[in-house]
């Protein structure tokens, strides 16, 4: 993801340090040579990936996501505006929007932690879910692989989680596991399985035995298996404590 107007950049508190190699400095250059009220696909993915850089997800100070939220809501209004100002390049603008709302829906999403959890708020979860929803319909319209989708109606999935609907949170699930099934990414697909189980925990229902079942599988997949394995306990420890009363 990266970035456009210079005002952005030092809204960010990004520095040219913060670039994450020589390799972006195009992109960069071809940013400064924009006329003021112009802007380009490239330059908002780097706005949006400097934005990005600068958010520490998990960190408990409400105000930093408040504001990454904000400045990443602005990105995604403007990269359609752009796309519906420019037919010429509308497929350009509303590809760059797609992982920026897959950012949003995440970064809102109470269950990386149970810190971060603490910073999440109605209004962040209302948002979240939006924005997972579009995502989902955009990539869709799109016509993105299923590699590219099966993330997509993940988060759509946790978003009705933390939102409390298991149900329909459970058929999203289901639909990543498919795309991760159909894209041949063994990882993706018992990862969404997982889901499925962990939304039939928090519904109440006894699904412990068949999770963990899925966790030892994930392990055994590699390092992504092994963070997506570990990342089942930190959303039910999150997701459970903002349902308590």
């Amino acid at each position: 993801m990266r970035w456009a107007a210079a005002g952005l950049l030092l809204a960010a508190g990004a520095t040219m340090a913060d670039a994450p190699s020589d390799k972006f400095q195009p992109v960069v250059e071809a940013m400064l040579a924009e006329p003021l009220d112009a802007t380009s696909p490239a330059s908002l993915n780097m706005a949006s990936y400097v934005l990005a850089q600068r958010f520490e997800r998990g960190s408990s100070d409400r105000s930093a996501l408040d504001g990454y939220v904000y400045l990443l809501k602005l990105l995604i209004q403007h990269a359609l505006l752009q796309a519906e100002q420019h037919p010429e390049a509308a497929e350009e603008f509303r590809r760059s929007a797609v992982p920026m709302l897959y950012n949003l829906a995440a970064d809102t999403w109470p269950g990386w932690s149970p810190e971060h959890a603490a910073t999440v708020a109605d209004a962040h979860l209302r948002l979240g879910l939006a924005a997972a929803r579009q995502n989902v319909a955009l990539a869709a319209e799109l016509g993105l692989p299923p590699d590219r989708r099966r993330n997509g109606y993940w988060i759509l999935g946790a978003q009705l989680l933390a939102n409390g609907d298991p149900e329909a949170a459970t058929a999203a699930f289901a639909q990543s596991r498919d795309l991760a099934a159909e894209a041949e990414v063994e990882s993706g697909k018992l990862m969404a399985q997982g889901w499925i189980h962990v939304a039939a925990i928090l519904a109440g229902d006894d699904a412990q035995d068949t999770l963990e079942a899925v966790i030892e599988q994930l392990r055994a997949t590699g390092d992504d298996g092994v963070f997506y394995a570990d990342q089942y306990e930190n959303a039910l420890r999150a997701l459970a404590a903002r349902q308590a009363p």
